[in-house]
């Protein structure tokens, strides 16, 4: 499924992916590598080296000779909007349709690659009126 749009480019569920990895492991890790992505994603490096290389091509990741790699100041500003598309999605789930911690967090996962724009908006003006008027049960109200 195609989803962000960059430079006329579309970016494939897995490139978002690949792009909240490398700002995740950016933030807890002092340099990411190949290997991080790899054993973050269960698979082979050799499928992270080509999912680099069109990252790459895309000017989102800049990948260094010595292995680092690093967001461009784009490829940074889509990883934060699909982390905050996540964690919006993650709360509704969770907190609001109280599902469990790794069911919302896979479902958020599904979501976060499909909605944009006015339904996108909508969803967080919603959830917005939903947190401030407390008018759902809430999954920490049911654990009380």
């Amino acid at each position: 499924m195609e989803t962000t749009n960059t430079n006329e480019q579309k970016l494939t569920e897995t490139q978002e992916d690949y792009l909240e990895a490398i700002l995740e492991l950016m933030e807890t890790k002092r340099e990411v590598r190949n290997m991080d992505l790899a054993d973050n994603f269960g698979v082979k490096r050799a499928t992270v080296t080509r999912a680099l290389q069109l990252l790459t091509r895309k000017g989102l990741i800049i990948h260094r000779m010595n292995g680092n790699i690093t967001l461009t100041e784009t490829g940074h500003k889509i990883a934060v909007d699909i982390r905050e598309r996540h964690v919006l999605f993650s709360h509704f789930f969770k907190d609001i349709l109280c599902l469990d911690e790794a069911e919302a967090s896979d479902t958020a996962c599904k979501i976060e690659h499909s909605i944009s724009g006015t339904a996108l908006h909508n969803f967080r003006e919603f959830i917005k009126k939903v947190d401030n008027c407390g008018c759902f049960l809430t999954a920490d109200k049911t654990r009380e």
